[in-house]
């Protein structure tokens, strides 16, 4: 951080493509200290504006029994299916990720309920671990709330947030569908059950309970999408949750629980705020030495005005500044070195800024550094680096989504109705065959067994789910519609084959 702080002193002796102009020491620090375009830019602007009243919302929600009544709900609704242990980690991680944007606190906080029970109910250790960092990792790209680089996304574009959370409600569904997939096809490979009566709520009694959380968020997303007040929004539903969490015995908010809310809400607040200033400041650096513009063209042009291998290099780059920087350090400082070079080739600004969002997650359940999939494995005790596979296998779709999402706007909502819903039905159909595809189990069909025919069938639903949910044409002549019709057509086989494997295991079944 020094040495980005106090590179535009001398960045005329930097080699290229790095090289830029000099400026005095006495004009640097006046610059990152008044400039718009420093540590007091967009970053911390964002945070005073948007994410200071949504980090208030997430804490008080969770110390007024929030986190309790959506962990108690997912368990009520899908905890009585096949593998509901691991299904309800989805929504209660997810959910607790939504709020907390921190994927490492979540791990930490919902993986002590989710994890033992997964065990418990047959889910390996690592297979459990691997599970909670996927469904951690998701929750911070899920709305409503999403994390705070979300509020930056939206500063940054000077678009209402309500934008970009309806913009990601689509990636994050065909993510967490696809981890909903492969649990499923896992359960069933293992023949795994699910919680037992005796051991998850009921629906009806769970909503009677927790009734009060419900309208709190109603009544966020109808202040946020019919009133636009995103600033304030979340001190309504605060001050809402508060006054009648007061009524309520089981979950009443005491003084020395007003006063845990206040420090937990403070911790997060300086923690951000070191880290805005410092990225603001590296920010600054390369506006102070007119680096910007020059550093996407030479991007563009290190590419070859290719725009898939802009894309690699995009995602690579995004992969690789993730593994040593929080989730929005990453983000703002490829929004102003990177992003610029996508647009320039003629990306939709909005997905470009989500594509470097998502990549920039990547690093929390990908090996070598897997922060997410690491911190889960110590407390399931299981392998660290063998639990990173596992979140990779897991969380699959994580890593084909943007570029779906990137090259063709309407999986972020940006198109006619039926565009989006032609693409969206695609593409769910598509990540249902990868998802299958990764687990050898095509979920309500049956089994691919690990034979070499098998195994080739498998390569051929991944196959065929690209082609499916990959919402371009233009691939060996074929428009979007033909390209996802050969998809399902490739398909046929791998679904035969485990239509006969799993009537088979039937017949068995009933015979024994």
């Amino acid at each position: 951080m020094l040495l980005f702080s106090l590179y535009p002193t001398f960045a005329e002796h930097v080699p290229d493509p790095l090289n830029g102009f000099t400026q005095p020491f006495t004009d640097v620090i006046p610059y990152f200290m008044i400039s718009s375009e420093a540590s007091f830019g967009i970053p911390m602007r964002a945070f005073g504006n948007l994410v200071i009243g949504f980090i208030l919302f997430g804490a008080v929600l969770q110390f007024t029994g929030g986190g309790k009544f959506f962990n108690n709900l997912a368990m009520a609704l899908v905890g009585g299916y096949r593998g509901g242990a691991a299904k309800v980690s989805i929504f209660a991680s997810g959910f607790m990720g939504s709020m907390s944007g921190s994927v490492i606190s979540n791990v930490l906080t919902t993986g002590s309920v989710s994890i033992p029970a997964m065990k418990k109910t047959g889910f390996s250790a690592r297979y459990a671990a691997a599970t909670e960092a996927c469904a951690s990792t998701g929750g911070v790209l899920m709305p409503p709330i999403m994390g705070a680089t979300a509020f930056v996304i939206a500063s940054w574009l000077s678009r209402p947030y309500v934008e970009i959370m309806l913009a990601a409600a689509i990636p994050s569904l065909l993510y967490f569908f696809g981890l909903f997939v492969q649990i499923d096809a896992y359960s069933a490979r293992r023949g795994l059950k699910g919680l037992a009566r005796a051991d998850r709520p009921a629906v009806v009694q769970t909503l009677k309970e927790g009734w009060l959380y419900i309208a709190v968020f109603a009544l966020l997303i109808y202040l946020m999408v019919a009133f636009r007040w995103e600033t304030t929004a979340p001190f309504y539903a605060v001050a809402l949750l508060l006054v009648v969490n007061q009524f309520r015995k089981g979950d009443r908010v005491s003084w020395d629980g007003f006063l845990n809310i206040i420090v937990s809400v403070g911790r997060t607040l300086s923690e951000l705020v070191a880290v805005l200033l410092g990225i603001g400041m590296i920010v600054g650096a390369f506006q102070a030495t007119g680096l910007t513009g020059p550093l996407a063209n030479e991007l563009v042009h290190m590419a070859g005005n290719s725009m898939p291998m802009l894309l690699i290099m995009g995602a690579v780059t995004s992969f690789i500044f993730g593994m040593g920087m929080t989730v929005t350090a990453c983000y703002i400082f490829l929004a102003v070195v990177l992003a610029p070079a996508l647009v320039q080739a003629g990306l939709n600004e909005l997905a470009v800024h989500l594509f470097i969002l998502y990549w920039g997650m990547v690093s929390f359940i990908t090996p070598p550094v897997a922060l997410g999939a690491f911190a889960a494995a110590s407390m399931a005790g299981a392998n660290a680096f063998k639990t990173g596979f596992e979140a990779m296998k897991l969380g699959g779709v994580i890593y084909v989504v943007p570029f779906f999402f990137v090259l063709n706007p309407a999986l972020i909502g940006q198109g006619a109705p039926t565009e989006v819903a032609f693409v969206l039905l695609c593409a769910l159909v598509g990540v249902w065959f990868i998802s299958s595809a990764l687990q050898g189990y095509v979920s309500f069909v049956g089994p691919l067994h690990s034979s070499m025919i098998s195994l080739l069938m498998r390569f051929v639903l991944f196959f065929a789910g690209l082609m499916v949910a990959a919402p371009v044409g233009g691939v060996a002549g074929l428009n979007h519609t033909v390209l996802t019709l050969s998809g399902l057509v490739v398909a046929i086989l791998p679904f035969l084959l485990a239509w006969r494997a799993g009537r088979a295991a039937d017949l068995e079944r009933s015979i024994a």
